[in-house]
């Protein structure tokens, strides 16, 4: 059930980040998992987006969502790796990226 309730988290969130205007966007939350993960949860999270990128490469929410993923497994390269991605294709400026990248930078301790 908690990893049904983060998957669910994790996708809404990329989807409510597709829009290239975010000026009327609310204060964006803090990313924290809403649940404890261990790394068999956060493996088949990660296997989900995965499979959704292969399947749609071109929909940046399924990268800023694995990056998420990335980053709760302790996988700064690759969390980052998907960012770029994500701001690629389109998400630049996005205020969950943004957070995203910034939190990246405070416990990986370097930039993109």
């Amino acid at each position: 059930m908690n990893k049904l309730i983060f998957l669910l988290c994790l996708l809404l969130a990329g989807c409510a980040t597709t829009r290239k205007d975010t000026s009327d966007y609310f204060q964006p939350a803090k990313i924290a998992p809403p649940v404890s993960m261990d790394k068999e949860e956060l493996a088949d999270i990660i296997a989900v987006f995965s499979k959704e990128i292969k399947a749609n490469p071109g929909y940046a929410g399924a990268y800023y969502n694995r990056a998420v993923a990335y980053f709760h497994d302790g996988n700064y390269e690759a969390s980052w790796k998907d960012v770029r991605k994500a701001e690629e294709l389109g998400m630049r400026g996005d205020p969950v990226l943004l957070d995203l990248a910034a939190r990246l930078r405070e416990t990986s301790g370097k930039g993109k």
